[in-house]
């Protein structure tokens, strides 16, 4: 960093810096749901696919999310989640 004038905002001491927040927002989890199912459901020539067939396969890529995960859990994990990221010190947790 120093090379590019560049310094970290606290200095040295990474400790007072989020660890790894994309473990406790939930949005972050939700969205690597979307990306999942949205992977296994792409068509092989994704770019034949119409805007409404597109529109219609995230539709049911949402359906498949709302019965199959726990989307109530996932709403109500956060403080659990905190708690265990400061357990961490700021390291991965699982989710």
């Amino acid at each position: 960093m120093e090379s590019n004038e560049l310094r970290a905002y606290d200095g040295d001491d990474a400790r007072v810096q989020p660890g790894n927040l994309q473990e406790v927002l939930l949005h972050e989890t939700a969205v690597a749901w979307i990306r999942r199912w949205e992977e296994t459901t792409r068509p092989r020539e994704p770019c034949k696919e119409t805007l409404e067939e597109f529109g219609a396969r995230l539709r049911g890529v949402c359906q498949d999310i709302n019965d199959s995960c726990d989307i109530e859990g996932l709403c109500r994990a956060l403080l659990m989640r905190v708690q265990a990221l400061v357990e961490a010190q700021g390291d991965r947790i699982r989710p």
